[in-house]
């Protein structure tokens, strides 16, 4: 009896070191399903808006796709086609709502669900929504003591979309523009910004995740993106965020991190050379 108990103990020791496929393959094959769910977000610009071309102060107010942004966001979509979207989400201004629509129209994910939500939204700049930027440029400016925008922005380099969110969030938090406005609708600062863009782009990983990984497409808009992404990666420079310009972001360990290029306009590009062959 003693020794076959010893010759079973051996057998499972060896089928252990061995690989064996009767001990191993079940338990194996079931870790990598529960972790191998690589989830990947494209961060996305809106495309071009009547607010981009009259050079406005846009934030929270609703301005369009201008004809041009429509064909951008399709271009957008050409060049993602092969690429299956589990989800889209957005900010619940109509630019990045229809933004994501044609760019999931022609990247053939039609029937893909969209989420709309505030959290995505562009920053909010309160008393100043609508206003001329170059109007306001001085008045910008002058809060951190540079003679215009020009030299703010030269001087600050990367952080000028934080500074220049924090600077809108001052002056209405201090009435320059004698307003009645609330105190919860004026600017927001690039903490706040930050605060809920990666609070709901967390979210969507971790939920994504749950249900088995994939593709997620998410539009928002060009200062959110740039304030979050100071906060997530070494390779952010502060360069502008071009209309649909996308960064991939993958989660890993809890966390997103930055895939590739920031801001590229690859699939844009890519998108423009298919549509110009149909």
């Amino acid at each position: 009896m003693k020794f076959k108990k010893l010759t079973v103990m051996c057998a499972v020791l060896s089928g252990l070191l061995l690989g064996s496929s009767a001990m191993t393959v079940v338990p194996a094959t079931t870790y990598a399903a529960s972790n191998d769910k690589q989830v990947t977000i494209y961060l996305t610009r809106h495309g071009e808006t009547t607010g981009n071309v009259m050079q406005r102060v846009q934030g929270s107010s609703d301005f369009p796709l201008t004809k041009n942004g429509i064909t951008v966001a399709n271009d957008l979509g050409y060049g993602l086609k092969g690429i299956k979207f589990k989800h889209a989400y957005t900010g619940n201004l109509t630019r990045q709502e229809v933004t994501a629509q044609q760019a999931l129209k022609y990247s053939a994910n039609p029937n893909t669900k969209i989420t709309t939500t505030p959290m995505l939204r562009e920053g909010g700049y309160g008393s100043f929504e609508g206003d001329s930027i170059e109007a306001d440029n001085q008045k910008i400016a002058n809060v951190y003591g540079y003679q215009d925008g020009k030299q703010f922005q030269q001087a600050t380099g990367k952080d000028y979309w934080n500074k220049l969110q924090d600077a809108y969030h001052k002056l209405d938090m201090d009435n320059s523009q004698n307003t009645k406005l609330a105190k919860s609708d004026r600017a927001e600062s690039s903490a706040q910004v930050q605060k809920r863009m990666n609070s709901e782009l967390l979210h969507i990983a971790k939920t994504t995740q749950e249900q088995g990984g994939g593709n997620v497409l998410v539009v928002s808009s060009g200062m959110s993106i740039n304030e979050y992404l100071s906060t997530i990666s070494k390779k952010y420079d502060g360069k502008p965020m071009q209309n649909a310009a996308v960064t991939k972001l993958v989660y890993k360990n809890g966390k997103l991190h930055v895939d590739g290029p920031i801001g590229t306009l690859h699939y844009v590009n890519k998108g423009k050379k298919i549509a110009a062959n149909k």
